[in-house]
């Protein structure tokens, strides 16, 4: 099934990344953390085509959103100059990147861009009232380029601990630094063993988190659920 949705809202969300919200049709219906694909008007060649994560949550329903960073590719040039009002098409929502009702305890470990899907659980649980306790590992070069910071770091507190991780921090910042690694799993996560871990980013930062989540602290591979952002 797919649906025609008119681009309502661009909305920056850090240096250099942008959310785009389409009105939500009654009918279009996702888990959060699920990814679709879009097509969108391009005048020579028809249409172009990618997939996104939504950001949004299924409990926002108004609208649909995904954010990504504005990079120098033919679709995002073309997605960043599209006017309000004109049409997308969704299509194809797949993903099990999800907080399910049996998971008690999860940890999200996000790189960059890929803070996208955690958003849209983290989003869903505050939402719902959710009995599920998280801790969010967000992993940026800067403070500047984390998208979503003032959103999440005002819903933590009782049922979310947000840990912002920066590898090229600003001046004066006093939180951990560097790439993520067993000894600050150990510390920020202490009780992993009784956690369902949800690892997104590029590719690399995935294989190299999810090896240090198994080999090195010892985190089972089935309590390990990956998203790629590919193009990061």
């Amino acid at each position: 099934m797919s649906w025609e949705v008119p681009l309502a809202e661009k909305i920056e969300r850090a240096a250099g990344t942008k959310s785009f919200r389409f009105s939500r049709p009654r009918d279009l219906n996702y888990l959060p953390g699920q990814y679709f694909f879009i097509y969108i008007p391009k005048e020579d060649v028809g249409e172009l085509l990618h997939h996104f994560s939504f950001s949004s949550s299924p409990t926002e329903k108004g609208f649909i959103e995904f954010t990504t960073r504005i990079r120098d590719s033919e679709f995002k040039k073309t997605l960043d100059g599209m006017p309000l009002g004109t049409y997308a098409r969704v299509d194809e929502i797949h993903g099990e990147f999800t907080i399910k009702g049996s998971m008690k305890k999860v940890a999200f470990i996000c790189g960059g861009i890929g803070i996208t899907a955690a958003r849209s659980n983290i989003r869903w649980a505050a939402d719902t009232g959710a009995d599920v306790d998280i801790i969010l590992l967000y992993a940026n070069h800067n403070l500047a380029g984390a998208a979503f910071r003032e959103e999440l770091d005002g819903l933590s507190g009782e049922g979310l601990k947000v840990v912002h991780i920066l590898s090229r921090p600003e001046k004066g910042w006093a939180g951990p630094t560097g790439h993520v690694n067993a000894g600050l799993i150990d510390e920020y996560v202490p009780d992993w063993r009784e956690r369902i871990f949800f690892v997104s980013g590029p590719p690399a930062m995935v294989e190299a988190v999810k090896k240090v989540l198994i080999e090195d602290v010892g985190v089972s591979e089935d309590s390990v659920k990956v998203e790629n952002f590919l193009g990061y």
